[in-house]
């Protein structure tokens, strides 16, 4: 199986305004839907997508995450935590968009974010297992 972007062409005859030429239910569907849905997806931009690396790794104190966001600065990106554990990192002009679930073992009060030369690295503290609760039990009786 391979992936081709669809911002790389494979073949001179390859037209990707025809790849959203999408079969609309509302096409001829009178009132609330005056314009069709295939409109909307045709007036996307395809072309201005990142191409951006991603890498999560978990280390014994923290879950961290590094996202190669090539000529963006750090206010150009938003990481933002959202409800249910949610951890998205985005771009304001929209051409990137990524979202995360973090681990129940995440500590997400203490989460960090730091930018260098297109770099963006998020570190998540995680908290440090329960330990059982032991107690040694005197044993009493005659010997």
């Amino acid at each position: 199986m391979s992936i081709v972007p669809i911002n790389e062409q494979r073949d001179s005859d390859f037209d990707p305004s025809l790849a959203l030429d999408l079969w609309d239910p509302f096409t001829d569907f009178p009132f609330p839907f005056p314009s069709s849905l295939s409109n909307v997806f045709r007036e996307l931009n395809l072309g201005s997508s990142v191409n951006s690396r991603l890498d999560w790794r978990e280390t014994r104190n923290a879950h961290i995450l590094k996202a190669a966001l090539p000529a963006f600065m750090n206010e150009d990106v938003l990481v933002e935590l959202q409800d249910e554990r949610v951890l998205q990192i985005s771009t304001d002009s929209g051409s990137f968009m990524t979202k995360f679930k973090l681990p129940e073992n995440a500590k997400i009060e203490q989460l960090k974010a730091f930018m260098s030369n297109g770099v963006l690295t998020v570190t998540v503290p995680k908290e440090e297992p329960s330990r059982p609760n032991i107690r040694a039990i005197e044993i009493s009786g005659e010997d």
